[in-house]
């Protein structure tokens, strides 16, 4: 029984070993740091996160809850040949962000329709909106597994800190700029990630580039 006993552990051992190797061989060379595998879990995370995107605005309405209504400045000019309102950057104007928290919608029912007003205000997160947000998203993520695997690379590793600079730009702009996040948890996490990202790869440059 012993002897039966030692062979069951022993074939555990070597079947976990065989496993590890397996894993290993998937994942990428990591020059004894974790860097790598931090670009790696957030390219698979931001897979995911763009995936989701073609199939709900749930998650994206959390993240850009601004809320805007509609520039009644544009709307008062004739249209013309050399204007018209609907082409204008300016055509949506931000609503104070009082009513959200966290990036939920804190009232019980959303505005009525003004009378003279096209009505209640809205986020920007429609359904185009989404999906040039995930397609972004997975183009990103795609390079950034692409540097987890190529880590040594200086073309590569400078890439991979440009994406981590868009993306910083991208949500700060959108929070101070544009107007289209209130700050709160869902905006949190990808300017920490993001801001780590940056921080990191940039420490890290001499030790990971050959």
């Amino acid at each position: 029984m012993l002897a039966f006993a030692l062979i069951i552990a022993f074939s555990q051992v070597k079947a976990a070993e065989n496993f590890n190797c397996t894993m290993e061989a998937f994942l990428p060379e990591t020059k004894g740091g974790f860097l790598p595998w931090y670009i790696l879990g957030l390219s698979v995370i931001s897979i995911g996160n763009s995936i989701q995107n073609y199939a709900t605005l749930h998650y994206t309405r959390r993240l850009y809850n601004g809320l805007f209504v509609p520039n009644k400045s544009l709307l008062e000019r004739p249209k013309s040949e050399k204007f018209n309102p609907e082409d204008s950057v300016n055509k949506l104007i931000p609503v104070p962000s009082a009513n959200r928290v966290d990036g939920q919608d804190k009232r019980s029912d959303p505005p009525a329709a003004a009378a003279d007003g096209p009505g209640p205000p809205q986020d920007q997160a429609t359904p185009l909106a989404c999906r040039l947000f995930g397609t972004y998203t997975l183009v990103i993520s795609v390079v950034r597994l692409y540097v987890a695997y190529n880590i040594s690379s200086a073309p590569m590793y400078q890439l991979g800190i440009m994406t981590y600079v868009v993306a910083w730009v991208h949500f700060v702009s959108e929070l101070a700029v544009f107007r289209t996040q209130t700050l709160g948890k869902p905006q949190l996490f990808p300017l920490v990630f993001a801001t780590g990202g940056i921080a990191w790869m940039a420490a890290q440059y001499g030790y990971y580039v050959d």
